[in-house]
Formats: structure tokens, C-alpha cells, sequence
């Protein structure tokens, strides 16, 4: 196997002005994506660097030298800097995929920029891509696979990566979980409104939420469900089962039908 020098870079931020907003709550914006990607990666034997950019860090002069791939996850807010991160890496014989997001919603703009393009990625799209790992200029390709990933890894597989995150939030601190993934229901506006339901494993939801309280003191937990608690009963029996009462703090969105009288008690 040819080990490989990884960058992923989660970029939670689209710029470097420092401000009290972004210090408190731009490391509580990492997505979980470019963590599970990073597992994945060590998981194939590669050398992986972790980057969650919040607006404070260098994003030339803190990636190693001699990278052979570098993976961007990014919002549309933030899809200028990736392309212009792109240009500078691409200028250094590096090659770039994109994902997330914006790759999801406009893969024909990314692919001018990046040499591959991700849409829903599971652990054979990473595998793929790192198998391959060529230039594709002036166009990118485009890998995505048939349906969202039936299995993502749990906190306690990604703790290497959010841990340094953790480090950098200040005054307030979160961890990042999924409880499921798509959405039942189909609004328009969004961007899951086209992706079937799919709850992800109960047990390792509890294993995760016992793995944080004995890593953290009252842990916030951030639930980042499309649509959290379309099985109400089954998640709160979940986290009732998991952890003491008041024991974690919960962020969670979720639609206001779910939020009935019987729910709320």
C-alpha cells in the first residue's frame, strides 16, 4: 500500500477576522463528515492531519509539507476560500477533493476547481478516491455514492479529532452527534427533503453519550438530525437509558409537529 500524507480541513469559518462571535462559537460549527472521513482514512493505513479552520488558525503555514491529498468540507458561505485554498495546494502538485454541502449543491462549479468532487460519501467513495488519487484537470470528476452511508463512526472513533476542537471553543463547547440522517417529510426548501429516513444505531448513541460523560464535565451535545426525534419515544428511552438526569445538555432542530403536548412533558 502506498501511505499517503492526508490534509482535511473542515472549514467552519469562511474568513480570518477574529471576533468575539467566532471565538466562542465558530469550533461549535465542526461538522461531523470530515471527522468520519478522517477515521476512515487511518482506517486505510494513511497519515491524516485535522485541520477545523474557526478564522484563527494559518491555513498555508499549519498543513504539513509533501501532502499528497487534501479533502475540504464546506458550506456555500464558505466555498471561495476552498476554491481559493484549492488553487494555492493544486499550485503545490497536491490533489484536492470537495465535499460537503456546497459540493452536494453545485458539483459543476466545484469540479473548475477541485480534482474530485463528493456527493453523498460513504467509506467506498473515500476508498475510491484514495485507491485513485489523480489529477483531474481542467475538470474535476465527480464520485457520489447511491444513498447516504448506513453506518458513520461514533464519537468515541472520531475523539482524536473533535478533542482539539474542543480545545479551541471558548466559554461554551459542544460535541457534534447524529441520531439519524434524511427526512420524512418534503419542503421544498430543503436540502434533505429528497433523502429517505434513516435512524442510526440506538446502542451506539448510548455508548457515545456514556463515552462523553466520562470525557467531559456536563457535556453539550449538539444534535445535527435534518430533523431530530421523528422517533421521539425511541430517542429520549435512548438517552434516558444513557446518561443520569440532567447529566448532558441537548441543541437539537426539529420540526414543530414533533414538539406536541405528549412530547413535552
Amino acid at each position: 500500500m502506498n501511505r499517503k500524507k492526508i490534509a482535511i480541513i473542515d472549514l467552519a469559518a469562511n474568513n480570518s477576522r477574529r471576533s468575539l462571535y467566532g471565538r466562542v462559537m465558530y469550533p461549535n460549527f465542526a461538522s461531523i463528515m470530515p471527522q468520519a472521513i478522517g477515521v476512515w482514512c487511518r482506517e486505510e493505513g494513511h497519515d491524516v492531519t485535522f485541520m477545523c479552520y474557526t478564522g484563527c488558525e494559518d491555513l498555508i503555514e499549519d498543513l504539513p509539507d509533501d501532502l499528497d491529498l487534501a479533502i475540504i468540507g464546506t458550506f456555500t458561505l464558505g466555498a471561495q476560500l476552498a476554491y481559493a485554498l484549492s488553487n494555492h495546494l493544486r499550485s503545490q502538485g497536491v490533489i484536492t477533493v470537495l465535499g460537503g454541502p456546497h459540493a452536494r449543491c453545485y458539483p459543476e462549479d466545484a469540479q473548475q476547481y477541485f480534482d474530485y468532487v463528493l456527493g453523498f460519501t460513504d467509506k467506498a467513495v473515500i476508498r475510491e478516491v484514495l485507491s485513485d488519487c489523480s489529477k483531474y484537470r481542467p475538470i474535476g470528476t465527480y464520485i457520489s455514492a447511491k444513498q447516504q452511508p448506513m453506518v458513520l463512526p461514533s464519537v468515541r472513533e472520531r475523539w482524536s479529532f473533535i478533542e482539539p476542537i474542543l480545545q479551541k471553543a471558548w466559554l461554551f463547547k459542544s460535541v457534534s452527534m447524529l441520531g439519524s440522517l434524511g427526512c420524512p417529510y418534503t419542503c421544498a426548501f430543503c436540502i434533505d427533503a429528497n433523502i429517505p429516513y434513516q435512524p442510526l444505531d440506538f446502542n451506539v448513541l448510548k455508548d457515545d453519550l456514556r463515552f462523553l460523560l466520562d470525557q467531559l464535565k456536563h457535556p453539550i451535545v449538539a444534535w445535527h438530525d435534518p430533523n431530530f426525534g421523528v422517533r421521539f419515544d425511541d430517542y429520549m428511552g435512548a438517552i434516558e437509558e444513557a446518561v443520569p438526569p440532567n447529566s448532558i445538555r441537548f441543541i437539537a432542530e426539529s420540526s414543530l409537529s414533533l414538539l406536541s403536548e405528549p412530547h413535552l412533558k
